[in-house]
């Protein structure tokens, strides 16, 4: 049995206020070109997944000249010079062939006149006014896929319209990328689980589901670990055990200058530490770190500060590992209500 690892600890004060930027960089640099491996999967259950590999149709949509409207379908040389005051008339399954939307072409017939179109006669012709050109109102083979088209790029994540896409190419199973797994650690002596009753000075512990709530939403599997009280040895053990399981391991709370804040003493001691203290108000109190070449971070306790460190610097983690690019935010416009 590995023997474990004794990590001493002693208060953290901020020597440096890291820029944000730098800092982001410093973690990115660190695990620049790490990318999650592929995984195959029904097409049916890849909504939100990102396609490890290209995508290309094995089957041309439609793989037949179809109707795009009820009605007859006919050659339509047969139907030049049709107007109101000369009517040409069809006779059916001669010339004219009824059809509905969908139906594959009879043989010899290139268009489709719509039903609206067609006046039948009492003896069983049918009369057109207008002519129609080759082609109309039919879906010609491929129109929409053609076998061997490309469909989808690698590294896109996938929408329901595409999901509709590649199976009518033809295509049941493709390659996604896996989701990265990332644990997250609650720690406090504090800390309840919610649905218990909070005594004074005891806090109900929601953070991790916030936080697992957000990974979630960007392609990983969140992992919440079972709250961790304030002591070394025990953070040390339930740290040591998600970095083997996990992608990504975030220590929430722990994080700043506190004699019970062990989460850099814990980084640092199993792993490296990266930075500890960013310049973004709230939030200072992040870690950056990694263990076993493996992100790991620390979170601050304060809600607030625990979402918009999580953004800052989960989110990209996450969107490389799935080799995606972060979008910029969203500008918008708004008024403050005071000074500031």
């Amino acid at each position: 049995m590995q023997k474990r690892k004794t990590i001493e600890h002693k208060r953290n004060v901020y020597l440096t206020d890291v820029p944000y930027q730098h800092a982001l960089s410093t973690l990115l640099a660190e695990f620049a070109g790490t990318v999650m491996g592929p995984k195959t999967l029904p097409v049916t259950e890849c909504l939100d997944r990102v396609t490890a590999a290209p995508v290309f149709a094995e089957l041309s949509s439609p793989h037949y000249h179809a109707a795009a409207m009820d009605g007859v379908a006919v050659n339509a040389e047969s139907t030049f010079g049709a107007r109101e005051t000369a009517p040409k008339t069809l006779k059916p399954g001669v010339d004219a062939f009824w059809i509905d939307t969908g139906e594959p072409l009879p043989p010899r017939t290139n268009a489709v006149i719509m039903v609206e179109d067609i006046h039948e006669t009492k003896e069983g012709l049918l009369e057109i006014i207008h002519p129609v050109s080759p082609w109309e109102h039919v879906r010609v083979y491929g129109e929409d896929l053609v076998e061997t088209e490309l469909i989808l790029p690698s590294n896109h994540r996938l929408r329901p319209i595409d999901l509709g896409a590649i199976l009518a190419g033809g295509i049941t199973k493709i390659s996604v990328r896996k989701k990265p797994v990332v644990t997250i650690i609650p720690t406090g002596s504090e800390l309840v689980t919610p649905g218990e009753k909070p005594e004074p000075g005891q806090v109900i512990e929601f953070n991790s589901t916030v936080l697992s709530s957000l990974v979630k939403t960007w392609g990983a599997n969140p992992v919440i670990h079972p709250v961790v009280p304030d002591n070394l040895s025990d953070i040390q053990e339930a740290v040591t055990a998600a970095v083997g399981q996990s992608d990504i391991v975030l220590i929430s709370a722990g994080s700043s200058a506190g004699s019970e804040d062990y989460t850099s003493t814990v980084i640092g001691g199993l792993g490296k530490l990266f930075v500890h203290g960013v310049s973004t108000r709230p939030g200072k109190p992040v870690v950056l770190g990694s263990i076993q070449n493996k992100p790991a971070i620390g979170i601050p306790g304060y809600p607030v500060s625990a979402v918009l460190a999580t953004e800052l610097f989960v989110k990209p983690l996450v969107f490389g590992f799935l080799g995606l690019p972060v979008l910029e935010p969203r500008p918008i416009t708004a008024t403050l209500s005071r000074n500031i």
